[in-house]
């Protein structure tokens, strides 16, 4: 008796009609299969356009959308997604020729394929216009969002936008172009009896000589790897590419060595990366081990264009000022900004494997030799060469040409994978007159001062402030310096210029009449002094004596404005002593590595002791991501939300509605997040006890390109109005950032979907209501002098800024709860810092977030 037909069926008859079996390979429609996972596939498909067909495994079937582009995993990617019908579950297997005269004639690829996991209802999801997932693939990964647009005219297509998340898979530049250099899956041989007869009489017919058996059992060659030759250098040993490599490091040393025997090389200001080059497949690794390729595909074009098959390099990615020196602010911005990436060059210097041939146990200088024969080393990819000279003069000269120091090499040692005394860097030091314009109290134990802080003119006569000098003194000096300025106090200089944060609030300004000899090894990108020690004072030079030119010309200074007279300004606070390693018996570890300029990871623990009681009811037992940024906001930052090897005790983790996170319970858990220099804390908009249903809504007020500070506090008191008039109380922080939060506490019943509906449709109403002031829409360019409403942030494994958590941003600025009469023309969110946030909770009689959690409220009826 035949079957009655399922919903299944009759959501396939649309692939059905399309094909005739009897001529195409692809998989006729079979019943459904258990499936333990979720599947989805991605193929590339070379049809009569070249497109990528994305399909998600649901209800028996494949979902399938045509992507022109292909995926991406920059978010700023919108990547166009036409709905298609669907296609059996077999299909995720399928890959071959798609014969001439057939629908979807050409060559179909399997470009990737994995697990998927809906973060909503998928049925749900699609009615709605809006399907959220994780992707867990070999190319993909993490979390996507397909929106369905509106139909224009008599449009009949159904399109989509297909947009990566902002989460740790992001990769800016990641499209499917650049993901092509990471390994896809796979691609077996289409099974004989999977092709209809006219396929196979028709591939017979082309090859007459071979026999039915050869066809069936025939596999594909492995390709025989290239005789090595000659060796092509001595100590050369054959062997295979290797898979993993450590990088060389460099030991640091105060002095260069002397002697013959040693390359001196520059000391670049970038990110180092080995490069692995293996046929078409090309792999860019950083140190720590991640992978940049799909991060950077100008420069694995540019190595796979290497005419060697089989390369191990190593280099530096950096980038360079006009003057020809490398720049770690410009490399940061070249990176976070796709449209300058052309200002990024690869300096290779080390040439580890070569065509089968291992050189790591060969000398340097004919490593060296051999990498410099292999290209004209132009565009993208440059020759690191060595300076001639012994290495003294040659740090001199390094130095002369305002680079930060040298790479001294062995040039008889081997490669070795560890940090070792073979290759040794030495930085340049400075040594100059600077006018002392202040000076901070001292903190601990510590008399007299804490620090003095400095200026010069340039030659023009302007005065330019370059940060301060906190080591070097005795303890003699520290008392006299400071009763001798402290007759001295002032008000600001008239017409200083800074660039980058305003300096520490607690600076107590003198007249700028003293000169103090400072020793340092160099400048910030912002122009201020880098590990500086006091020498002395100069009685024999005046003020009007301090001429010099300015470090980073490029870098654009403003005047200092003090912000509420007297003499004080509003960022830095007095900085803690750095002897100690113990805080809140939390070991922090590279205590006094600076996690932003000035600031160290010792402050930030400092800074979480101060706070704790008042941040942790926000923080503690809800689900966690946290940003670290291990080499500080200049270095590279990544989100964390798994566990891994090494990760402190006081730190648990979990995993609820599918999405994993980290938690913590206490004040040692904060100082845990520090000592792994995590400086931003997110978290989800639900606790750890009831992860499925948010005891709260965030609404994050992002101003986009020309939109001033006081129209975000309007939106902000607007946005209270409004709910006010739904009988849901508000609270406002700041975000650290140019934007503001307006938070909605709730009783915890209603789940995501109803949060974030509710969410979406207060976001969309108010964008219909002033559609010139308020936008729902990420997209960047259409936020241009309006506000966004951004409703993302309320979602299962969404998250949003904790309140009190710093930010990797320059200032060390802090997410700040406030009150709602703060919320007004006067408010300046860089004011809230980790410097001035402890004094201000010290102050404070009263929470202003005070009531928060006992108050009952429901979503509106009518929006539920």
């Amino acid at each position: 008796m035949p079957r009655a037909p399922d919903a299944r069926d009759n959501s396939l008859a649309t692939y059905r009609a399309k094909r005739d079996f009897r001529a195409t390979p692809e998989p006729r429609a079979a019943r459904a299969r258990a499936s333990r996972q979720r599947r989805f596939v991605v193929q590339k498909h070379d049809a009569r356009r070249l497109h990528w067909d994305f399909r998600l495994e649901h209800d028996g079937v494949l979902l399938s959308w045509a992507v022109p582009k292909g995926p991406s995993l920059d978010p700023a990617d919108k990547r166009l997604a036409v709905r298609v019908e669907d296609h059996p579950l077999d299909y995720a297997d399928f890959h071959g020729a798609i014969p001439e005269g057939n629908y979807g004639a050409g060559e179909v690829e399997i470009w990737d394929s994995g697990s998927w996991e809906p973060l909503d209802d998928p049925a749900a999801g699609l009615a709605a216009g809006e399907l959220k997932f994780r992707l867990k693939g070999q190319r993909l990964q993490g979390g996507f969002v397909l929106v369905r647009m509106k139909r224009r005219g008599r449009e009949r297509a159904e399109n989509w936008l297909l947009i990566k998340e902002h989460d740790e898979a992001e990769q800016p530049g990641a499209d499917a172009e650049a993901l092509e250099a990471l390994p896809g899956p796979q691609q077996g041989k289409v099974p004989e009896k999977a092709k209809p007869a006219a396929v196979r009489r028709a591939e017979t017919a082309a090859a007459p000589e071979a026999r039915p058996a050869d066809i069936v059992t025939a596999k594909p060659a492995a390709p025989k790897p290239r005789p090595p030759g000659p060796a092509p250098m001595p100590g050369a040993v054959q062997g295979p590419l290797p898979e993993e490599q450590k990088p060389e490091l460099a030991t640091l040393v105060d002095a260069p060595p002397e002697g013959e025997g040693w390359l001196s090389e520059v000391k670049f200001d970038g990110y180092r990366l080995l490069v692995r080059k293996h046929g078409r497949s090309v792999r860019l690794i950083t140190r720590n081990g991640l992978d940049w390729s799909a991060r950077l595909p100008e420069i694995v074009r540019a190595v796979a264009k290497l005419k060697p098959d089989s390369l191990l390099l190593d280099g530096e990615l950096v980038a360079l000022r006009e003057d020809g020196l490398s720049s770690f602010a410009n490399l940061q911005a070249a990176l976070a900004n796709g449209g300058e990436r052309s200002r990024l060059f690869l300096y290779l210097f080390d040439l580890l494997h070569l065509e089968g041939w291992d050189l790591r146990g060969c000398r340097l200088m004919d490593r060296k030799a051999a990498l410099k024969r292999l290209n004209d080393w132009r565009g993208a990819l440059r020759f690191s060469d060595h300076l001639d000279g012994e290495a003294p003069r040659v740090r001199r000269r390094a130095c002369a040409m305002g680079l930060e120091g040298i790479i001294c090499k062995r040039a008889e040692a081997p490669y070795r994978a560890a940090r070792t005394r073979d290759w040794v860097k030495v930085k340049c030091q400075g040594r100059d007159e600077f006018i002392i314009l202040g000076w901070t109290p001292p903190a601990g134990s510590r008399q007299g001062l804490g620090s003095l802080h400095l200026g010069f003119h340039d030659q023009e006569g302007r005065l330019h402030y370059v940060g301060g000098v906190g080591t070097g003194f005795t303890e003699k000096e520290l008392v006299t310096l400071s009763r001798r300025l402290s007759r001295m106090v002032t008000t600001p200089p008239e017409g200083l210029l800074l660039a980058g944060e305003p300096p520490d609030p607690a600076l107590n300004w003198v007249r700028p009449e003293l000169v103090a000899e400072v020793q340092y090894i160099g400048w910030t990108g912002f122009g201020r002094l880098r590990h500086a020690t006091f020498l002395g004072l100069r009685e024999d030079k005046g003020p009007e004596e301090v001429v010099r030119d300015i470090p980073h010309p490029e870098v654009e200074r403003m005047p200092y404005r003090p912000r509420s007279g007297g003499n004080r300004s509003i960022v830095h606070a007095a900085k803690p002593e750095r002897g100690a390693q113990q805080v809140g018996g939390t070991r922090i570890t590279h205590a006094d590595r600076e996690l932003w300029p000035g600031i160290t990871k010792q402050d930030l623990a400092e800074y979480w002791r101060k706070v704790a009681p008042r941040a942790l009811p926000g923080i503690a037992d809800r689900p966690l991501a946290l940003l670290r940024c291990p080499e500080g906001i200049e270095g590279e930052r990544f989100f964390q939300k798994h566990a891994n090897r090494g990760l402190p005790d006081a730190i648990e983790t979990g995993e609820a509605e599918g999405q994993p996170f980290l938690a913590v319970s206490d004040e040692t858990g904060l100082l845990a997040c520090a000592q792994m220099a995590a400086i931003e804390l997110h978290g989800w908009g639900a606790t750890r006890a009831d992860p499925a249903h948010p005891d709260r809504i965030v609404f994050d007020l992002d101003p986009g390109e020309d939109v001033a500070f006081a129209e975000v506090v309007q939106a902000a008191l607007d946005l209270r109005k409004r709910l006010q008039g739904m009988q849901l109380e508000s609270f406002c922080r700041t975000t650290g950032g140019k934007g503001l939060h307006v938070v909605v506490p709730l009783r915890p019943e209603a789940g995501w979907e109803e949060v974030r509906d509710f969410a979406h449709t207060l976001a969309r109403t108010l964008e219909a209501e002033a559609p010139d002031r308020f936008i729902s829409t990420v997209s960047k360019a259409k936020r241009h002098g309006r506000i966004l409403v951004d409703w993302l942030r309320n979602g299962a494994g969404a998250t949003a800024i904790c309140s009190y958590s710093p930010r990797a941003r320059p200032g060390a600025t802090v997410a700040t709860p406030l009150a709602w009469r703060e919320v007004n023309a006067k408010l300046d969110p860089q004011a809230f810092t980790i410097a001035t946030v402890p004094p201000r909770l010290a102050r404070q009689k009263r929470d202003p977030w005070a009531g928060m959690e006992s108050l009952d409220q429901r979503l509106p009826k009518e929006i539920r």
